[in-house]
């Protein structure tokens, strides 16, 4: 494979959340085995399935994400910048639909750029926008220490810099802040933890409490890392003191290298009997794998991000049987409102998107379609969109 083609597989591993596009280790032997432990039980499986029972309800209605903004209409003829780490995988591109879409009721315009998996290009995406003094400069799933001099030339134009889809670094690091942010440097996770603790509610459920799961946890940013650790792993210590969790270390420049790992790692573990895939979008060899060491009908896997391809797995009764996904169409107005508020040197607030879980229960109350993953039906109401043009007065 070439390097083009490991770039164009670890793009599409990002689905919902994301990658970044530092350095990484190679597949090694660097797994972490351990029964869960914590004060669960019986009660943490009750709790597990009432969780379940909430996620896979539809959203009806929306609360605003902070205060009403003023003089949005002064934003008109600016131009936001969108800088995602591809253009080409379809997590992206329904982001980026909403986003224009939201853009648009404010006159404000929408310039994007594609990061290309590389930092150099990515550095160049930021420059231009610099030079075109760009009202906004939105990055998704790139950290910031991937083109550190890029962004300190924005910081010297006084151009604000959203980050989304990445967890704000450690003090110290290139890009760190305080929370949220300041009102020229904000960072939205967008609840990718949550993703994953979810996957892990419905994994405790389906199984009693007894489950033996193999996750995977790319290691191709700190932010990947720390959504399996602090949301998958931290979830089966808090609920689940009889599984056992084996996670293994994969990286998406490898993913040739993925099969046989997860063949091997289920020969050494026959006990396994479900598999977490981060994301969708690395399910792929991750079956391959299973099937390999001749688990295909003996193993379950509950994945994450809600990509179209994942969700008609679920209704087909293919190798995910269940699909925590991510509202698309709400998160580009989501970003919009972020990127508003930076624009007028407003404090950032908290975008909460929302989630829904997947299975074979509540699967066929959706329309499996582009068009409807554009809209944001797949997760209930769609008047996100009234909300937000009341909240900034248009």
């Amino acid at each position: 494979m070439t390097k083009n083609r490991h770039l164009l597989s670890r793009i599409a591993a990002v689905g919902a959340s994301t990658l970044a596009l530092t350095a990484v280790a190679g597949c090694g032997s660097d797994d972490e085995k351990s029964t869960t432990s914590g004060s669960g039980g019986g009660p943490g499986v009750a709790a597990a399935k009432a969780k379940v029972a909430d996620l896979m309800k539809p959203t009806t209605e929306f609360a605003p994400p902070g205060p009403a903004l003023k003089d949005v209409k002064s934003l008109s003829g600016k131009t936001v910048w969108y800088i995602p780490i591809t253009e080409k995988v379809e997590f992206f591109q329904a982001v980026t639909s909403g986003f224009k879409t939201a853009l648009d009721k404010a006159g404000v315009k929408l310039r994007t750029c594609s990061g290309e998996a590389n930092p150099s290009a990515t550095a160049a995406c930021v420059n231009q926008a610099v030079d075109a003094r760009a009202g906004a400069i939105v990055l998704d799933a790139i950290p910031i220490a991937v083109a550190a001099q890029a962004f300190e030339a924005a910081k010297a134009k006084d151009i604000p810099v959203l980050v989304t889809d990445q967890n704000p670094p450690p003090p110290g690091a290139p890009g760190a802040v305080k929370g949220l942010g300041d009102e020229k440097l904000s960072y939205q996770p967008f609840g990718a933890e949550d993703l994953q603790s979810g996957v892990a509610d419905w994994i405790i459920a389906d199984s009693n409490g007894k489950a033996k799961v193999l996750i995977t946890e790319l290691t191709d940013s700190p932010s990947t890392e720390q959504w399996i650790q602090r949301g998958a792993v931290a979830e089966y210590k808090k609920y689940c003191p009889d599984c056992e969790t084996t996670v293994t270390k994969i990286n998406i420049a490898s993913l040739q290298l993925v099969p046989s790992k997860i063949s091997a790692e289920l020969t050494r573990n026959p006990d396994i009997d479900y598999v977490q895939p981060q994301f969708d979008a690395v399910a792929q060899p991750i079956q391959a794998g299973v099937q390999q060491a001749g688990f295909a009908n003996k193993v379950k896997a509950a994945s994450a991000t809600g990509l179209l391809s994942g969700l008609q797995q679920v209704k087909q009764g293919g190798f995910i049987k269940a699909d925590m996904g991510i509202d698309y169409a709400y998160q580009g107005w989501a970003i919009a409102d972020a990127a508003f508020r930076m624009m007028l040197g407003e404090p950032p607030v908290e975008e909460k998107i929302p989630q829904r879980l997947f299975t074979k229960e509540n699967i066929g109350e959706v329309e499996l379609t582009k068009e409807a993953e554009a809209t944001g039906e797949w997760y209930g109401s769609t008047e996100f969109t009234e909300m937000f043009t009341k909240l900034w007065g248009l």
